[in-house]
């Protein structure tokens, strides 16, 4: 992903966020500072840059493989790819401009895709409780 953003954007800097880029103490918090200081332009991560980070420069945010967790076998995959695509499209547009979120999908129909494209949190509920309800999963399960 790196060298192909390099790529396409050779006028700019670009820094990666990862378990290889930040094994070193301090490094999370040194490439935050370098990006949110202007000195790059790119920011490119894994799932721990889409929590708490207040950037207001920051305007457009990708996603690659939004749905690869969809197929995890885990009853709350839906509930976890839905948090996670709300939390990262929360990324773009804190500032005074606004933001655009590019979701890259193989399932763009999926109910947890579609609601957090829509910030639909309500219908996102109901559709999953009513999943869990029938096959008797927390928190319905009797």
């Amino acid at each position: 992903m790196e060298e192909e953003v390099k790529k396409l954007f050779p006028g700019c800097k670009v820094f990666r966020m990862d378990a290889d880029t930040t094994s070193r103490k301090g490094s999370h918090k040194e490439i935050l500072e370098q990006f949110i200081n202007g000195d790059g332009q790119i920011l490119i991560g894994t799932q721990m840059i889409a929590k708490g980070l207040d950037i207001p420069e920051v305007t457009l945010v990708g996603v690659v493989s939004a749905d690869v967790s969809l197929n995890i076998p885990d009853f709350r995959a839906a509930e976890r790819t839905f948090q996670l695509l709300t939390q990262v499209a929360g990324r773009a547009g804190r500032g005074e401009a606004s933001g655009d979120v590019i979701v890259q999908t193989y399932d763009p129909e999926h109910f947890s895709i579609l609601t957090a494209r829509d910030h639909d949190f309500i219908s996102f509920y109901h559709r999953e409780m009513s999943v869990r309800k029938a096959l008797c999963y927390p928190p319905l399960a009797t």
